[in-house]
This record gives structure tokens, sequence and C-alpha cells, in this order.
């Protein structure tokens, strides 16, 4: 009887590492095929009469005094740059943690690229071109490890020099949920021992640890449509919460579609120069009668909008509101904020407990959502008794900037550099482009921006030296009062 329960014993013994290894199988060969759509994949490595070819071969192999790499759609990812250069959460002397009042990166430098002539990337999976985007990753990646970039737009080759770098950190949180495992197994491909973080998993890890347990708790998620889309900070959640065996907790996801946008300035989701309601194609944002994000007037009093140029409304001869274009960052943020709540409401929980700013962008305008998030509190009950006094509000980039530092100790990468000596580059449209797709700002139009397909061995944009004057005069005033630090880093200003 023994011998036959040990015979069985051994017999699912093997069956699982049959069905181990063959499900191992079964994804190293989708992981290839996967691979194998982008030709860029191997242009960059091995084709030396492509535009994107790097010497790879001749990557520095002594890479302590290398600039970190960050990477984002836009301008977004700027404040993962300032909750790295911010941090002290360990003693410089030793690497362990406990504070010693001097930051932990004050000995490191960055190449920043915010890939704004592409953005928001949220928008591609939506438009059915999920590849393209992750081609635009892997663009975003090869940026980072080349040695050159364009003066200016103007310029048919790159003549500026720039550093590769030693590490990948990847700003983006729609970059991370497509990109963050494909660049992994691309770097792998190509023989370099380069470190890529992501950010969704550094959010999730501190929702589910600062997350009472009760099933009527919720986490919410403001994101761009890819990253809700994508699932991903629905899975790391679950993980983190399987690791801790906590009861699942409830999570309502909010796409954001053109917060991202606006913040950056993109012309489709903001104007400046508001002089009447804008034509239907030109404005993508929500309004009345949006077949995805429709205006409520039933809940005009909770979204507060701020009126004026900041908000388009066009009435009838009743005077009753028949248009209306949101026209500002804090009424988009007033908007989905009053949409998540809604949502909350109708799935009966009792409580918001924390929410995720699971884009980038979003953290610059941190305390607009907390305010207004205060704002529901104050004008009914039922929105008093589902949003807490103590609400936290969680920006991943503080965690991926302590993985970032555990990444360098775990490696002996502590550089000896001055954050002084970083480099900042936005993308902006090819003007050498044969199509010439640009409106009247020199901008993609979004029937080309979405319409473009992989595996066209072209630049579509250039990546340049960020300039203040690539910045709208909004987001500078955000960066100079609310980032100094940053501000002054990004602008020589030390």
């Amino acid at each position: 009887m023994r011998r036959k329960y040990f015979a069985l014993f051994l017999l699912f013994i093997l069956v699982t590492i049959i069905s181990y290894s063959c499900s191992s199988q079964v994804e190293e060969e989708h992981t290839e095929q996967e691979i194998e759509k982008f030709k860029l994949v191997s242009e960059i490595k091995s084709d030396n009469n492509s535009p994107f070819y790097v010497n790879l071969n001749n990557y520095p192999s002594y890479r302590k005094n290398l600039p970190i790499g960050i990477f984002d759609s836009g301008t977004g990812g700027l404040t993962v740059l300032d909750a790295v250069i911010k941090m002290d959460r360990f003693d410089n002397r030793t690497h362990e943690q406990g504070s010693d009042g001097i930051p932990d990166f004050i000995s490191e430098k960055f190449i920043y690229l915010g890939d704004r002539a592409n953005m928001p990337y949220g928008r591609y999976p939506s438009e059915g071109k999920t590849d393209f985007l992750k081609e635009l990753i892997i663009k975003d990646v090869r940026f980072l490890l080349s040695d050159k970039y364009f003066l200016n737009p103007e310029h048919k080759i790159p003549r500026g020099k720039k550093s590769p770098v030693k590490a990948v950190v990847i700003a983006c949180n729609t970059a991370t949920a497509y990109g963050f495992e494909l660049i992994e197994q691309i770097t792998e491909r190509w023989g370099l021992d380069i470190k890529t973080l992501g950010i969704i998993e550094s959010g999730a890890k501190e929702a589910v640890e600062t997350t009472p347990l009760s099933e009527k708790e919720m986490i919410g998620i403001f994101a761009t449509e890819g990253t809700c889309d994508s699932g991903g900070y629905v899975r790391a959640l679950k993980k983190f919460c399987d690791k801790k065996n906590h009861k699942e907790i409830k999570v309502v996801q909010q796409p954001c579609f053109g917060l991202a946008g606006a913040i950056d300035g993109d012309p489709a989701y903001i104007t400046y120069y508001p002089e009447k309601n804008r034509e239907p194609e030109i404005y993508q944002g929500p309004g009345i009668g949006h077949p995805k994000y429709p205006i409520d007037l039933s809940l005009w009093k909770e979204y507060k909008f701020e009126h004026g140029s900041q908000l388009l409304v066009k009435k009838d001869k009743n005077k009753n509101i028949r248009k209306v274009e949101i026209n500002s960052i804090g009424n988009y943020i007033k908007y989905y904020i009053t949409s998540l709540v809604t949502k909350a409401l109708k799935e009966q929980v009792d409580c918001i407990h924390s929410v995720i700013l699971g884009c980038t962008h979003y953290a610059l305008f941190k305390q607009e959502f907390k305010e207004h998030f205060f704002y529901l509190r104050s004008i009914d009950e039922k929105y008093k008794e589902l949003i807490p006094k103590d609400l936290v509000i969680i920006d991943p980039a503080e965690s991926e900037a302590a993985n970032l530092y555990l990444h360098l100790r775990e490696n002996n990468l502590f550089g000896k550099n001055k954050n002084q000596e970083s480099q900042f580059f936005l993308s902006v449209p090819n003007p050498l482009l044969k199509e010439l797709n640009f409106n009247s700002r020199g901008e993609f139009p979004i029937d080309y921006k979405y319409g473009r397909s992989i595996n066209q061995s072209v630049f579509y944009v250039k990546r340049i030296p960020l300039t203040k004057d690539l910045l709208s005069s909004d987001l500078c005033f955000k960066l100079e009062n609310h980032y100094p630090d940053l501000y002054r880093l990004l602008f020589g200003l030390y």
C-alpha cells in the first residue's frame, strides 16, 4: 500500500514538473512571438543602416558614473524625478534605512525623456494601436541607451552627445502596464544587464499596506484609459493582497480620458485661446452626450466647475445648457473625481479609504484632487460618509524611488556625480517627414497620431533638449511654485 501511495506521489511530482515546463515553454514562445513583431528590435541591435541603430556591443561595462534614465509619455514623469531627487530614506554612508538629512540621490545624474509629441499613451489601446504603443516604448528605451540626440528638429542627423544609462525607470503607468515585461525581455536579448523599474507595483504595494481589511473598504484608481484597460493595477493589488493573506480589496477604476493631455497642453483637450466652442473633431474631452464620458447636468453642484474661459458653455434661447467643453486641468479633475465617487455610491461601498494617482501627470495636481474630495464631503451627508477625513492619496513615485535606491545598493552602482549634470529631453514632431501631417500648431492631428502602424523605420519625432518655451505657462508656474528644486534643476537655476 505504501509503495502504491509513493508511486502516486512520484507521478504527481512528475506531472507537476512537466506541466510547469510546458507552461514555461509556451510563455517563452509567446514572448519570442511578441518580440518578433517589431523589426525595430533587430534594427537597433544589428542594422547599422537603420536610423535607430545603436552600437550596443560597445555599451559601457563600467557603469557607476552613468546617469539614471527616466522616461514618460510627457512631462508627468517629472514628478517621479522630483520624488527621486528629494528622497531621504537612507543613510548615504551605510546605505541602510534611516534619514541622514542628505538627499539619497545627491551623487547621481539623470537623463529624462518625455515623449510628448506621441502622448497621451493611454489612448493607443482603445484605438486598437497597442502594438504601436509598444513600439513607442521600445523607441523611448532605445533613446536612453543611445549616445546622441537632435539639437533641434530641423537637423537631419543627431549631433548632440549624451551618455547611455545604467538603469531605466519607466515613469509612465501606461508604458509600465504594456511595456515593462517586453523591455526586460528585449534588453536581455540585446545582451544588456540593464535593470528596468516600473511604477505600477510600487503604487499597488503601498495601497494594500495602508488599506484596512474590509470587504467594504475601496481603493480608487485614477489612470489613463490604457492603464485601466490593461488591468495592471487590479492584478498588482490582488498579488499583494494574496502575499499578505488579505481579503481581496474592492477596486474601482476611473479612466481620466484627456486629463494627461490637458496637463501637457494638448489642444484636443484644452485651449489657451477659447474664443468659442470648438468643432467636435477638435475638442475630444468629456461633454454632454459623450458616449463614454458624459457630463451629467444633474451633478452640476457636485462638479463645481470653474467658469469663464475654464468652461465653455453653449445655451439655447431658453438659457438651457446644450453644450459643455471642459477647458482647465482643475475642471477635468473635478469631473473625474465626481465620476469615481458616484460609481462608488452605486457599488455600495462603505468607504473610499485610499486612491492611487495612477498617472504621473496627476501627481502635479495632488492638492487639487484632495480639495475636490473634501468639497464633496462638505455638501452632502452621503459623500461625507463615503469619503473619510484621512483619505489617503497615493503617489507611487516615492515607492519607485525607494526601489531604485535598493537596486543601486544591491548592485554597487552608486555614482560620484552631481544632479546638475543631468539632461532633459522632449519629443517634437519631425518637420522633415514627407507626409507633413501637422496641424497649424505643428502637432500631429488625432487621426494621424492614432492611425500610424509599426515597422515603418522612420523618425516620426525628434528628441530635443527640454526648454522653458516648450512647456505651457500653467505647467511652468506649477513647477516653479510647487516643485522648486526640480524647476531649478530643469532650467539650470542653481
